[in-house]
């Protein structure tokens, strides 16, 4: 049985897809299984992944005739399929260091308490190109509530699914069952319940290429702010099932308000009928805290 199953989940990424998978096939580290899913895909893709059928390492290759209209529904269907331990979804239009893998696997193996192994990654545009190195993603090990409590509830850390390996034995599988209508943030959802009862490790190594092109779904979600309307059940949830002194919570809720006060979207007050009561009266409050206390609560 392979140590890792790989889920390549594609939609409409023909471009990219040849050199997606090659890097996937050229790891270090070749000990796993591949598992291709194409969600009806409406160019290319499917005749690209033919090629790759009979490829030793690809133990599964599934053509939608119908778009299942959620990646997470392809998340849930190759998680099902995979046989390892450990899981890598690896989204179709990104691409890995060679020894990706072989590093992330390492850490996981040596480190019993470690149930996510995730790294840093380099934007790249739709050619390849370079265009960003976030330079917030520094090493830490931490503990899964510990994140949850103080860097998941601003928003998702693991930001690309492609950055990540982790044990299959974590997986919510009833979170990701419910995440289907999600078209922003259903992964900050299934990372959140994933980690907190574990140890999650990130290196500020760039063993990832996070490709940022036209057809993101992000692109779309973000101007439609989705990552209000998703985002904010997902904090609650995160308040629901952590435990927060009064005034850190207060906290928290100033940063969402700030955030979407300072955003660019129309109807903000909609979305604050989502947070809690105190956010009403935090946003009509904002100017006056930002004179008084600009920095200490919006930190």
């Amino acid at each position: 049985m392979p140590s890792v199953s790989i889920i390549l989940p594609n939609y409409n990424h023909a471009n990219f897809l040849v050199d997606r998978i090659e890097s996937i096939l050229n790891q270090t580290n070749q000990d796993f299984e591949l598992i291709i899913l194409d969600d009806a895909s409406t160019d290319a893709s499917p005749s690209i992944l033919k090629t790759y059928e009979n490829h030793p390492k690809v133990s599964a290759l599934i053509l939608n005739q119908n778009n299942s209209g959620s990646t997470f529904i392809q998340w849930q269907k190759g998680l099902s399929l995979a046989k390892s331990e450990y899981i890598w979804i690896a989204e179709s239009d990104d691409l890995a260091a060679p020894k990706f893998l072989e590093y992330h696997l390492s850490e996981l193996l040596a480190n019993p308490n470690l149930g996510v192994s995730f790294s840093a990654s380099v934007w790249i545009d739709e050619n390849g190109n370079k265009i960003h190195e976030p330079g917030h993603e520094t090493d830490f090990q931490k503990k899964g509530s510990d994140l949850l409590k103080n860097e998941f509830i601003k928003g998702n850390v693991i930001y690309n699914a492609s950055t990540c390996v982790f044990k299959k034995s974590l997986v919510p599988w009833e979170t990701l069952a419910s995440i289907s209508t999600y078209k922003y943030c259903g992964d900050w959802l299934f990372w959140v319940d994933l980690i907190k009862n574990t140890e999650v490790k990130r290196s500020s190594e760039r063993l990832n290429s996070f490709r940022r092109h036209a057809n993101n779904v992000s692109f779309e979600a973000e101007s439609k702010g989705l990552q209000f309307s998703e985002g904010l059940k997902v904090v609650n949830h995160i308040f629901d099932t952590q435990t927060f002194g009064f005034l850190e919570k207060q906290k928290f809720i100033f940063y969402w308000v700030q955030k979407l006060r300072n955003s660019k979207i129309e109807e903000k007050k909609k979305f604050l009928e989502i947070m809690p009561f105190p956010a009403k009266v935090s946003y009509a409050l904002t100017p006056l805290v930002n004179i008084f206390l600009p920095s200490t609560l919006a930190s």
